[in-house]
């Protein structure tokens, strides 16, 4: 508890930037907006810097980068095609305007195939680059972060493709991280994983709701 008082009180700008704008991304990402993806490049660029220079989480470092790339790709999956139902007051950020989804992007459920190949791909990829990692840089947790790094850039794709289970896995390596960022001292971003557990658990039972309905698509933009 003292080390997360400290670090509360510590916590530089950019540090709350990442947290607060990370945080957003996943909130709006569980409520089916498409403005979550604005809020993950600020969060990711951020994170970046902190995990190559202040953690040396080289993995997580080069798994920001991936995901302001994908920030960028979210957005332009989840607005093309053709125009849908605009989006309720509710579901836009406050102060904004939507622009209607573009793409009939409905949420489903993943096969059996598909979660062979998450499980599979996210093992044997991670364990390969912490092997290349740890006999080729220093860095913190190295096989505990390569692996969650291969399953989070599968778990993005699930993302951007609407898979249901994608907040599943979630959970799942957000508990991970929860370890990792505890092992290093970053106790403040455990804590905001443990918080993006929620609303990963959130995430699914909307996204779950939401599949139910008819015509389920992306109402919200940017």
């Amino acid at each position: 508890m003292d080390a997360l008082t400290d670090q509360l009180l510590s916590a530089s700008f950019l540090d709350w930037l990442a947290i607060l704008t990370s945080l957003l991304y996943v909130w709006l990402a569980a409520k089916d907006n498409n403005w979550c993806w604005l809020f993950a490049a600020i969060s990711t660029s951020v994170w970046a810097w902190q995990s190559f220079f202040e953690y040396q989480l080289v993995s997580d470092g080069l798994l920001q980068v991936f995901y302001f790339i994908m920030a960028g790709v979210g957005l332009w999956r989840w607005t093309r095609g053709q125009p849908n139902t605009p989006a309720t007051s509710a579901d836009t950020v406050p102060g904004t305007t939507s622009m209607p989804s573009t793409e009939d992007t409905s949420i489903q459920s993943m096969s059996f195939n598909e979660h062979l190949f998450v499980i599979g791909g996210g093992l044997l990829g991670g364990l390969a680059l912490g092997f290349l990692f740890s006999n080729t840089l220093v860095a913190a947790a190295t096989y505990p972060d390569a692996i969650t790094t291969v399953f989070s850039i599968i778990t993005t794709f699930l993302l951007i493709s609407r898979r249901l289970e994608n907040w599943l896995y979630w959970i799942v390596i957000d508990a991970v991280y929860v370890w990792i960022y505890g092992s290093t001292g970053a106790i403040l971003f455990a804590l905001m994983m443990l918080i993006n557990i929620g609303m990963a658990v959130y995430g699914y039972l909307n996204w779950r709701k939401e599949q139910s309905k008819p015509n389920t698509s992306v109402t919200s933009g940017v």
